[in-house]
């Protein structure tokens, strides 16, 4: 089994890198400069099974690049775990268009993208992760948070690119979620957050591992429970 993580320099992207690598599966691990993702060479110097690549989600052409060399390798993907992205601390009266230009790009069109371009590599009964936030349900109007606005926003489209993912896969046995990790102990969340990266990846793994075809489309948190949109 294979799975390509990205943003897995830090945080829970290296999480998820560490915890399948453990597992024996192949795991590509792509971030945007390796040279700078000390843990992330460290951990890739004792595990074999696992490789790092450079991966951009705000530059088409790095984007393209990975995609035609995992072809070229005729390696296939079982797993996406879409977790790279950023947070801009504003509030409204501070809004500015590069903020939400530059947040847009990596958390919802790089993912988008991205997903496109693996079309032909990710298996016929691939799964697709899209790392989100309960700060992107509009029932729950991003509370909790009260300088993410650009954040907040972006995961509501986020998910709504699952709900359209799961409608583009909808012929094949491929799944799409939307997945909140819950308030991890990371360098976006926060020290005094709930969960360390181990406790947030343990759960989600098991909810990964446990998704069907019925579970397409849908957002939930790391138990696999529901999310209200």
């Amino acid at each position: 089994m294979a799975t390509l993580v990205t943003g897995a320099n830090r945080g829970i992207g290296l999480g998820f890198a560490r915890a399948y690598a453990e597992k024996g599966w192949s795991v590509l691990a792509t971030c945007r400069d390796p040279s700078k993702a000390n843990a992330l060479k460290e951990l890739a110097s004792s595990c074999s099974n696992l490789c790092v690549a450079p991966l951009d989600l705000s530059s088409d052409h790095s984007i393209s690049r990975l995609a035609s060399t995992l072809a070229e390798r005729a390696t296939s993907i079982d797993l996406l775990i879409s977790n790279a992205g950023i947070l801009e601390n504003e509030t409204f009266g501070d809004w500015t268009r590069k903020r939400f230009t530059d947040t847009f790009d990596t958390n919802v069109i790089g993912p988008a993208i991205l997903a496109q371009s693996l079309d032909s590599v990710l298996t016929k009964d691939a799964k697709i992760v899209q790392l989100s936030s309960g700060l992107g349900s509009l029932q729950w109007g991003g509370e909790g948070m009260s300088d993410g606005d650009s954040y907040s926003i972006s995961k509501a489209a986020l998910n709504m690119l699952t709900v359209r993912l799961a409608r583009s896969f909808q012929s094949t046995k491929r799944v799409v979620v939307s997945m909140s990790p819950g308030w991890v102990a990371t360098d976006m969340g926060g020290l005094g957050a709930d969960l360390t990266v181990e406790q947030s990846v343990s759960k989600m793994l098991g909810t990964i591992e446990a998704l069907t075809t019925g579970d397409s489309g849908r957002f939930i948190d790391s138990r696999g429970n529901s999310i209200p949109w």
